[in-house]
């Protein structure tokens, strides 16, 4: 890891992009949050004294290798850990000890035996307790919805069901509605320049939020134009 680490900096210097190490399904080597956090750490100290070496000093050594070298957490995966005795208090405990390192987050759920990668909130995946451990880190990292194998037979996008499993509000003030309130919801608009609009312009805009096209967080598919519903070809 510190030799990939240390040659895509010298050759892509501060564009580097980052190695980030996952946990693999439970049962494999690396699959504790123990394990990881282990090779992360000695991965890193490599990085430095290789870094060193070139005649960098070790503070800025230091935050290159912080920067470059992490981990992605499987919150499915850590909690296949299950089948092995582990309960909800253990996995959480396990994500404590990477969640400074943490640089990614894969979101899938399931119950703790087999690798079903369900929508969350659809398994025992101790997501909010995950979350908080994770803190700064798991608020800032990238994360991945992983539950196409599901939504895949719904021609659906996971996302609207993924934001009311976090309870994630509607709106960007971080104030009530919340996703998993949106059930009913109606938009205050019901009225207009009326035939001057046509109808699919109210379908979409003027439904519930579930109305809305799957990259707002909405279930519509969009194969035509949105203010006509003419074909787009």
């Amino acid at each position: 890891i510190s030799d990939l680490a240390v040659d895509s900096f010298k050759k892509f210097k501060n564009t580097s992009p980052i190695i980030s190490i996952e946990n693999p399904p439970a049962g494999m080597g690396f699959s504790t949050g123990e394990e990881l956090k282990e090779i992360i750490e000695k991965s890193r100290e490599k990085f430095i004294e290789k870094l060193k070496s070139t005649g960098m000093n070790e503070k800025k050594a230091r935050e290159e290798a912080e920067k470059l070298i992490g981990v992605t957490w499987d919150v499915g995966h850590i909690n296949m850990m299950r089948k092995y005795g582990y309960n909800s208090k253990n996995i959480v405990e396990e994500t404590e000890k990477v969640a400074p390192l943490v640089k990614h987050v894969h979101l899938s759920d399931n119950f703790g035996f087999e690798h079903t990668e369900l929508p969350m909130g659809m398994g025992n995946v101790p997501i909010k307790e995950i979350m908080e451990k994770l803190g700064k880190e798991g608020y800032d990292a990238k994360k991945i919805i992983e539950a196409g194998n599901w939504w895949q037979h719904f021609q659906r996008s996971p996302l609207k069901e993924t934001l009311e499993s976090f309870g994630s509000p509607v709106y960007s003030s971080g104030q009530a509605p919340y996703w998993n309130q949106s059930l009913g919801f109606q938009q205050n608009y019901y009225s207009g320049y009326g035939a001057f609009l046509p109808q699919k312009n109210y379908e979409i805009f003027g439904g519930g939020f579930s109305g809305l096209p799957s990259e707002f967080g909405g279930q519509l598919r969009q194969d035509n134009n949105r203010l006509s519903g003419n074909p787009l070809e």
